[in-house]
């Protein structure tokens, strides 16, 4: 089955937490920390921070994607809270739970670390994952392109995804066509082009 994308704006991305936050709120749930999974929920978990006037805030980072479609085998803890957190609920912030291998991972690892409260939240969230969020905005199946990995994605997409005998002008139409903005499409095929297009960045999957 052919992959879909979807391309999320800082706009919109704004809007995703906002409503993430109105769903937390109109529960009985009050956080007293708010912890983000590098790299993808760094910025979810800032806006919140923001928007539940949050001080107290950390992140675990767990390695899991490599690209779109490579994966590590198991997702991995690399960067844990500091050793002085003590909190009673804290939320747990990712960007996505796709196959919710990176939650599952901070979880455990957070409990091993001491807490054990935790509620979960996410902006998007795929059809069977195998871990449901407490918390989250969307469903959906396609695979969603947040700002903050655009220059990721176009690499990626002019590497893997798109025909190998596309020209420029081809693949930055196909991105175009996503709503990514023409600037920065523009920018970044050029410079993966001067830094050896195809050949080079597929030896580096």
């Amino acid at each position: 089955m052919e992959t879909s994308f979807e391309y999320v704006g800082w706009e919109r991305l704004y809007e995703l937490c906002f409503r993430l936050y109105e769903r937390i709120t109109r529960t009985d749930f009050v956080p007293d920390a708010i912890i983000g999974i590098a790299r993808g929920g760094w910025v979810p978990a800032r806006i919140l921070s923001d928007l539940f006037f949050m001080n107290e805030t950390a992140n675990v980072k767990v390695d899991l994607y490599r690209g779109i479609f490579a994966r590590d085998k198991g997702a991995k803890v690399s960067q844990s809270i500091p050793d002085e957190c003590e909190w009673d609920d804290p939320l747990v912030v990712d960007d996505v739970s796709d196959s919710g291998e990176s939650m599952i991972a901070a979880l455990d690892h957070l409990r091993d670390r001491g807490l054990n409260d935790m509620k979960t939240a996410c902006l998007h969230m795929k059809p069977g994952t195998n871990l449901v969020p407490d918390f989250y905005v969307e469903e959906t199946s396609s695979w969603i392109v947040y700002p903050w990995e655009l220059k990721e994605f176009v690499f990626t997409y002019a590497t893997q995804i798109a025909k190998e005998d596309a020209s420029l002008e081809d693949m930055e139409q196909d991105l175009l066509d996503l709503y990514l903005p023409l600037h920065y499409v523009r920018f970044f095929l050029e410079q993966w082009k001067e830094r050896g297009g195809r050949d080079a960045f597929e030896m580096k999957q």
